[in-house]
């Protein structure tokens, strides 16, 4: 099996190095050239809890590769996902898997404009990375992925997928309700990384202020609505765990969201296919949302003024 990772930011890395380095024929895509170029003349620097290594995978841009893939997994950012699907056109037939790891609700949508049903497959991952420069990534702690096949048809392709990344040292499981799953990571991403990211603060920062349980949970009660609208199985109650958890300082130190540094760095966040595209399924329902659609307007004027500079 051939395998092409279609984003090769920090996770993409390292779900990459790890199916290589297993012995897996895989190969990176992506269009930021210095980060191509890098690691094609020196390897991919992969730091974890055993040093540094220097990885030998090879990377192209989208518009290079021109072969048919067995298995592609998307890890581009969601703002992101119509141009790289467009630019790798050439590497999709009709045996093509695709697996869809990213964040946010809306991927599937796009993804789905490309290949049929039976050839997708969607999840989540608690797996973490930090992207340190072009050719470098930082890999520490373990994680759990969960796959499912969208069609319901192919549980034993998700069971391949599985069984490829735990030889590859990559905790995983087949899904009964990857959808679940992926509102509940939305919805935990919405909250956090706006609120990171306009207060200018670490996650731990966010958590420690007095009156957060009321913002957490305005929001958590307006997602919730939203999901029972979209017939969505949403957990309310673990995800404010899951997000009290995090904030706790022993969890999550001076961590920032990512949202928080694209806007750093003058890049486009994922806001609208978080707070966004949950905002765009409450007014399909007529459901009101202060809280989401005001960060979300909130966070556009952010970036807009970001992208400007």
């Amino acid at each position: 099996m051939n395998i092409a990772i279609v984003g090769a930011g920090a996770m993409g890395c390292r779900f990459g190095a790890a199916l290589f380095t297993a012995g897996y024929e895989v190969i990176l895509v992506d269009r930021w050239q210095a980060h191509v170029e890098q690691i094609n003349q020196y390897g991919l620097s992969v730091e974890n809890e055993d040093g540094v290594h220097q990885v030998r995978i090879k990377a192209v841009a989208p518009e290079c590769i021109n072969t048919p893939i067995d298995l592609i997994i998307v890890f581009t950012k969601s703002v992101d996902t119509e141009d790289m699907m467009a630019r790798c056109q050439a590497i999709i037939d009709e045996d093509t898997s695709i697996l869809t790891l990213q964040n946010g609700i809306g991927n599937l949508d796009i993804l789905a404009r490309y290949v049929q049903e039976e050839q997708l497959f969607a999840g989540t991952t608690t797996y973490a990375a930090n992207l340190q420069g072009p050719g470098s990534v930082a890999a520490f702690g373990s994680g759990y992925s969960e796959i499912m096949h969208m069609g319901g048809k192919r549980k034993n392709g998700a069971e391949q997928i599985v069984s490829l990344f735990q030889q590859a040292g990559l905790h995983a499981g087949v899904s009964e309700n990857v959808i679940k799953s992926i509102w509940e990571k939305a919805a935990f991403n919405s909250i956090l990384n706006p609120l990171c990211t306009l207060t200018l603060s670490s996650v731990a920062q966010v958590g420690s202020y007095s009156g957060i349980s009321e913002v957490i949970d305005g929001m958590l009660n307006e997602i919730d609505l939203v999901a029972k609208a979209e017939q969505v199985d949403f957990d309310k109650e673990k995800v404010k765990q899951t997000i009290y958890r995090v904030c706790h300082p022993s969890m999550s130190g001076n961590h920032y969201s990512s949202m928080y540094y694209d806007i750093q760095n003058r890049r486009k966040t994922e806001v609208d296919f978080l707070n966004g595209a949950i905002w765009a399924r409450a007014k399909k329902h007529h459901i009101q949302v202060p809280h989401l659609s005001l960060l979300y307007h909130l966070m556009k004027i952010l970036e807009q003024s970001a992208c400007r500079s």
